[in-house]
């Protein structure tokens, strides 16, 4: 049995209140020209990582990114964890995609952390103006340890 967080970036590691403050702060463009990642909420994933072993899997819309450029994302952010797969792309749906991974790994324990109400089984919801903070983390955590 796998812990797993299925992770969508934007809402989650990424918020509008610090995507705001980079571009009035004149911040140079990120990679990909994507909205910048929150140290704070970087740091809220690592306290999930470290206190369960969880490895990652990519369910955001940047699952179409190969995960050749997924794994150098991870590197340049640097994010916590071990990046080990993304929801299937070829499902439309984020709901869908979700869901058909934990159909196809039915042992694991899994945790859903997003921004937006996808109606699916341990999903704790972000805030997109704040993204992943202690207390959603501290939920996380308590799910992938029961």
């Amino acid at each position: 049995m796998e812990k797993i967080i299925l992770l969508d970036f934007d809402g989650v590691v990424t918020s509008k209140t610090y995507t705001w403050k980079c571009y009035q702060d004149g911040a140079r463009a990120n990679i990909y020209g994507l909205d910048w990642f929150d140290p704070d909420c970087i740091e809220a994933l690592r306290r999930i990582v470290e206190n369960t072993g969880a490895k990652i899997v990519v369910s955001s819309s940047w699952r179409d990114l190969r995960m050749e450029q997924l794994k150098r994302l991870w590197e340049f952010v640097p994010m916590p964890g071990e990046l080990i797969g993304t929801t299937p792309i070829w499902i439309l749906t984020k709901k869908g995609a979700i869901e058909h991974w934990i159909k196809q790994h039915p042992d694991d324990r899994y945790v859903v952390l997003d921004d937006a109400d996808l109606g699916v089984e341990n999903q704790i919801r972000t805030d997109p103006y704040t993204g992943l903070v202690v207390e959603d983390a501290e939920k996380a955590i308590g799910l992938l340890n029961k």
